[in-house]
């Protein structure tokens, strides 16, 4: 049994999906999900299906919605391994593998890959666990309002995994391969300055330092436009780099080890320079 929350809401049993029942069922089992083998009380799934207030009979709606998932999962999960739902005190606990869940995998992966002084192997740990993502987190269930309580932290984590898979991408050489997404994503997330700088470096080292220059302006321009802000120090410095040609941006001579080393990658938050 596969659990899903990274894009629709779904469970998978042999490949196949099966029937979760409506919309706040789903999100009772997502919410289960997120935080497997821990309690989660009662009023908070409350409070997560009505935001703008429960009708009296929501607890009682919300428990059958838990005795239909323990109904559903039992019934497609061979015991003793079957995930359950059960009853503790004021909550309920989803009790299962976490191995089985995506956003467990995901993180998994995301460690292992900081872990890995190998950059190719840093790569591919980077791309299996980008690849879970089949769209937004809890995208079919939740308003965005709910979604943005729930998932902020997980969408930060997807996006910073982003930038290491970048980075690690950056130290091997494979700048003229990242160009066109790298461009995608600066326009999709204008205001994530490290999008612009891995564009930024990529075009430089493809020869196209003018087309570099550009991105710096137009990313200034719009922080000003619509935020009334300067771009960060680092970016900043990315541009000082590229019109002085320094030396530091130019692609290291064993990139596929050298993920501490070069200072021309360490605008990435949390990696130093040197």
């Amino acid at each position: 049994m596969e659990f899903q929350v990274l894009g629709p809401v779904q469970v998978r049993v042999g490949g196949e999906p099966i029937d979760l029942g409506d919309r706040k069922q789903r999100l009772v089992l997502a919410v289960l999900l997120l935080e497997p083998n821990r309690l989660i009380l009662l009023a908070r799934l409350v409070d997560l299906l009505w935001p703008a207030g429960p009708p009296s009979s929501a607890r009682r709606i919300v428990q059958a919605h838990l005795s239909r998932l323990r109904t559903t999962l039992s019934r497609h999960a061979p015991r003793p391994a079957a995930p359950t739902v059960t009853r503790r005190g004021p909550g309920y606990m989803l009790t299962c593998d976490p191995d089985s869940i995506d956003v467990y995998r995901f993180r998994l992966l995301v460690n292992k890959a900081r872990d890995s002084d190998d950059g190719r192997n840093k790569v591919d740990l980077l791309r299996q666990a980008l690849e879970l993502w089949r769209g937004p987190a809890l995208a079919d269930v939740a308003s965005e309002e709910i979604r943005e309580e729930l998932c902020r932290g997980l969408d930060e984590a997807r996006l910073a995994a982003i930038e290491e898979r970048f980075g690690a991408e950056l130290r091997l050489g494979r700048h003229g391969q990242l160009i066109d997404e790298l461009t995608e994503l600066v326009a999709r997330y204008p205001f994530r300055q490290q999008f612009a700088a891995f564009l930024m470096l990529a075009l430089y080292r493809a020869g196209r330092a003018a087309e570099a220059l550009t991105v710096y302006a137009r990313t200034r321009q719009r922080l000003d436009a619509e935020l009334g802000l300067e771009p960060s120090a680092d970016l900043q410095r990315m541009q000082v780099s590229i019109l002085r040609a320094d030396p530091s941006l130019a692609l290291r001579a064993d990139p596929a080890t050298a993920l501490r080393s070069d200072p021309s990658l360490a605008l990435r938050a949390g990696q130093p320079a040197g």
